[in-house]
């Protein structure tokens, strides 16, 4: 596949600079655009970049403790760079194929096409221009400058168990939990013959009805009672009926 493609981002560095003071880095923008440069020389090329919605700075403060237009305090930042990559359309078979290489990110200083912008930059300031992202000076270094990742500290491939960025994130909605305990049984099948278990010491029992087995015991050895189930309901017995009941026991 011929031509090349460029990816484009950006990042609102604070006030404190790179990584400085007590405060880290502000991540850089996770939505990337990606745009088709066709077959010509990609470095005599413009891009153009905007932000046409304020509220998608609504955050962004005008100055520590003072609110951007009343919408909240939120952060500060001094600097917009873009965050630029050129890749080479060779190595792929489609369009779609083609993804940037993470080492290969370039940025780009924007800051100075703001007009009348004071030391911290506002939602006006961001949505009021067109910034314009000339790839002529590409690989020029001072202009262009490599942008570094580690900063991040994503996790390399011998970390496969812990969280990159974009892995952890908010669960809108209700979380449902279920105990699960196994439960171990002893199952005593009791027999209960024709000609067995036909009569009761009952003396309301007028010896001509149907018996009706209402719970069962179970004797030791020495013949002490140890325990006794009830059944749901009792169930006729008499000679011309042989049953088997099982006794149920949980741990």
């Amino acid at each position: 596949m011929s031509g090349n493609t460029v990816f484009i981002s950006y990042i609102l560095l604070p006030t404190t600079g790179l990584t400085a003071g007590d405060y880290s880095q502000a991540i850089h923008c996770n939505y990337i655009k990606k745009l088709d440069l066709g077959v010509a020389d990609p470095y005599v090329q413009e891009i153009s970049m905007s932000f046409p919605n304020i509220n998608d700075f609504k955050f962004l403060a005008s100055g520590v403790g003072l609110p951007n237009n009343g919408e909240g305090t939120g952060f500060t930042a001094h600097k917009i760079h873009a965050l630029v990559q050129i890749v080479d359309n060779t190595p792929f078979d489609t369009y779609e194929d083609v993804i940037p290489d993470s080492a290969a990110w370039k940025q780009f200083d924007l800051t100075s096409q703001i007009s009348g912008a004071g030391t911290y930059l506002t939602a006006t300031d961001l949505t009021s221009v067109v910034f314009k992202i000339q790839l002529l000076q590409y690989l020029n270094v001072f202009e262009f400058m490599p942008y570094n990742l580690d900063y991040i500290s994503y996790p390399s491939a011998s970390n496969p168990d812990k969280l990159v960025f974009g892995d952890a994130t908010y669960f809108f909605g209700n979380v449902e939990a279920q105990i699960k305990a196994d439960v171990y049984t002893t199952d005593i099948s009791i027999n209960l013959p024709l000609n067995e278990f036909n009569s009761t010491s009952n003396p309301t029992w007028d010896g001509l009805e149907t018996v009706y087995v209402s719970e069962i015991g179970i004797y030791d050895s020495n013949k002490n009672l140890v325990a006794i189930g009830k059944l749901n309901d009792p169930v006729a017995k008499d000679a011309t009926i042989a049953r088997t009941i099982v006794f149920n026991l949980d741990f």
